[in-house]
């Protein structure tokens, strides 16, 4: 055991290998949760000359969501847009509320910068709250009390819909945030294990791997040790991230102690697809140069591909067909599956990828010889 045991204190002793063990992940996903929450405060101008409780409800409504301004007719309002004093701008004319109790299809006067994107949510937001207030005053037959009480309905979120998981209690939204807190992970845990599986190649290049051949130790425990000394730190990566993320973060790897487990067996099947992947670039590379320009052309694509830096969904199609046989895509993929509920068995396929894959490349590793570095 003393390779072993030698390899973990050489692997720790590094502080690249920290950062990536420890650090990076800490501080994405620490970035990650501050972007998800967020809150955009859009600069609404609004000028009410119908005064109807219709339109005093909905500049109530909009004052939760952004910083509102009250308008009135002598206000620049276009000076105010190319200014960016506003983001965007809206008038609402007399008989407004009346015309829409009419059934007639108006529409609200919006103001905004043509070029930019910026007042696009607050826009939607408002076309879509009148769009329902059409709907409602046609239910409502122009009746004005039926009309209020439809309108009081829909702001109490009537007909608003949240998409969970019953047998976790776990959005929708919560999951998406953990897959991608995971991709995170994924990254720090696959350049940390390829620069420590590196010893290897290090220890062939100042001779010890020489002078180790010719005592009594084996080859195969040779290897062995430093793979189980690589998976051993990646096990303490993973332990320490999903068990600490969640109390410095608002973010959850499952509501049970069972779920969590389930996605810490996920990432330690990834870390063997990690171990190969460091073992076959060490293997095959000559020198401490060609490790490190391997390790960025193999590393930075699977991340990429594998849906670990954005949504796969994001990509060409036939990128997406590329990324559905990287580790990377098969990991999150297996992590998803057992967030949403659906256990080990779900992801069977997805983790059976990942052994196998790890089997397949550390066969080839120690089937085809390479050269000598020194």
């Amino acid at each position: 055991m003393t390779i072993l045991f030698n390899s973990i204190k050489r692997i720790f002793r590094k502080p690249i290998n920290i950062l990536f063990m420890l650090v990076i992940p800490i501080l994405l996903n620490m970035f990650l949760i501050s972007t998800v929450t967020k809150d955009v405060k859009y600069n609404v101008g609004i000028l009410d000359q119908d005064s109807s409780p219709f339109i005093v409800d909905l500049i109530s409504d909009m004052q939760e969501k952004y910083n509102v301004t009250l308008l009135t007719p002598s206000d620049d309002v276009k000076g105010l847009i190319v200014n960016k004093k506003l983001d965007s701008a809206f008038t609402f004319p007399a008989g407004f509320t009346a015309e829409i109790l009419e059934g007639k299809d108006v529409s609200a006067l919006s103001y905004a910068l043509e070029a930019s994107n910026v007042a696009r949510p607050v826009q939607v937001y408002v076309s879509s709250y009148i769009s329902s207030a059409k709907q409602i005053a046609a239910a409502a037959n122009g009746n004005e009390d039926a009309f209020y009480m439809g309108m009081e309905a829909y702001k109490k979120n009537a007909f608003t819909a949240e998409y969970k998981s019953f047998s976790t209690g776990i959005s929708e939204k919560d999951v998406n945030t953990a897959v991608t807190s995971l991709g995170y992970i994924a990254f720090g845990m696959l350049f940390l294990i390829t620069f420590s599986t590196s010893l290897i190649l290090e220890d062939k290049l100042t001779g010890v791997y020489d002078r180790i051949t010719a005592t009594p130790l084996t080859r195969s425990r040779y290897f062995s040790q430093h793979m189980i000394a690589s998976f051993l730190v990646a096990a303490i990566q993973v332990v320490v991230l999903i068990s600490l993320l969640p109390k410095l973060v608002d973010i959850s790897y499952g509501s049970t102690l069972t779920q969590q487990l389930e996605v810490i067996t996920a990432c330690l099947a990834f870390a063997l697809a990690c171990v190969a992947i460091g073992v076959a670039i060490s293997r095959f590379s000559k020198n401490a140069l060609m490790t490190s320009s391997l390790t960025a052309l193999v590393n930075i694509p699977m991340l990429m591909l594998g849906g670990c830096f954005w949504p796969r969904e994001i990509m060409p199609d036939f990128m997406q067909r590329i990324g559905d046989f990287v580790p990377t895509t098969w990991f999150l993929q297996a992590g998803e599956t057992v967030l949403y509920g659906k256990g080990l068995n779900g992801a069977i396929f997805e983790l059976s990828y990942l052994i196998g894959f790890s089997a397949l490349l550390l066969i080839v590793s120690f089937t085809i010889k390479s050269e000598k570095v020194r």
